[in-house]
């Protein structure tokens, strides 16, 4: 998540009831999608039923575009993929060293610990 978060960086976050879906753009924690036991912080890009559009560094949601930070742009990613329902898709603030939802792919909305408040 940098420049967001720095490595050792001291993160405080409120706990999400079942079902709460954050909004567009909260950073969060969660569980990773191959690994349970492995805790998340990202950026909460797409919500259930969006259309995500990535060509060449930029990103559309549902056909407007919506600007990234700097760092998240990855020029050579080419992806379009529509959020299922029950999931989102989380996006690192460095594209070139995040390992997110361009990689792994929507994550299921019961993985979600919590809202990040402080770091």
């Amino acid at each position: 998540m940098e420049p967001t978060l720095r490595a050792g960086d001291l993160v405080c976050f409120d706990r999400i009831s079942s079902g709460e879906v954050p909004n567009r753009g909260s950073v969060v924690v969660f569980q990773s999608p191959l690994d349970p036991k492995r805790l998340f912080v990202k950026r909460i890009i797409g919500l259930p039923g969006d259309k995500l559009r990535f060509e060449a560094g930029e990103l559309s949601i549902n056909g407007a575009p919506y600007a990234l930070k700097p760092k998240a742009r990855d020029p050579k990613l080419w992806l379009s993929v529509r959020v299922p329902e029950g999931h989102f898709f989380a996006l690192g603030d460095h594209a070139q060293v995040s390992y997110d939802s361009r990689r792994f792919g929507c994550v299921r909305l019961d993985h979600l610990v919590g809202r990040l408040i402080g770091f």
